[in-house]
């Protein structure tokens, strides 16, 4: 498969999924825009995102920045064509010890930051038609005791996205909801610091399943939540 002229925005892109899913579509032909809050100054990503790519500073959670952002690649590109939403926080604590504060912050980045760019990659592809790939978890399919705001969040973005798959079907913008299982990412480091990350599933898989999600034949697939394990 080639990505040769396509623009593809990738949000959370300075570490785990996103990282290695920016990579990937640069290697395919893609233009990436490489997005996170601080990646500009993450010089290890820096020099591994080459060509027409480019890593840009956003917080997904402030609507003017992210309108802006779009804006300015409307400016530069005339068009994206992929949007792939891997922005995450978390502090998992049990439900009485989590504070307003952190439940507010976690589903703010993963649910209002996955809302917020999708709803202005969409209006970017309206004419064209694309494709928005949302990272959920399994975390939002399953219990998850102790860690409650961060199963929220994710069984906000599964919902949401089989919400707008319906509502974007009309402008020929596919909505793919991937639920990872145990992914070793800086992420991951903070829901369980004693766990071997080579005992459980590499980013590199659940990059391959969104790579494989731009292809035509994973079309039958789009608006349903696509669980990616590993057993071991």
């Amino acid at each position: 498969m080639t990505l040769t002229n396509k623009v593809i925005v990738i949000t959370g892109a300075s570490s785990g999924i996103g990282l290695k899913t920016a990579l990937k579509a640069q290697e395919l032909g893609a233009t990436v825009i490489a997005v996170s809050s601080h990646i500009e100054s993450r010089e290890e990503v820096l020099c591994m995102i080459r060509g027409k790519s480019c890593c840009m500073n956003l917080d997904v959670t402030k609507e003017d920045e992210v309108k802006n952002f779009f804006f300015s690649l409307k400016q530069k590109y005339g068009k994206i064509d992929v949007l792939i939403n891997c922005a995450g926080y978390v502090k998992p604590e049990s439900m009485f010890f989590t504070s307003l504060e952190n439940w507010e912050k976690t589903l703010c980045v993963n649910l209002t930051g996955t809302f917020l760019c999708c709803k202005y990659a969409s209006l970017m592809m309206k004419e064209l038609g694309g494709k928005i790939i949302n990272i959920a978890s399994t975390a939002g399919l399953t219990p998850r005791p102790g860690w409650s705001a961060y199963a929220a969040a994710k069984s906000g973005v599964i919902n949401f996205s089989f919400a707008i798959a319906e509502e974007l079907s009309s402008y020929n913008i596919k909505i793919f909801v991937i639920c990872p299982g145990r992914t070793a990412t800086p992420l991951r480091r903070i829901l369980a610091p004693a766990e071997d990350p080579k005992t459980i599933m590499q980013p590199e898989t659940v990059a391959e399943t969104i790579i494989f999600c731009l292809s035509d034949v994973a079309d039958p697939m789009e608006g349903q939540p696509i669980l990616v394990r590993e057993r071991f």
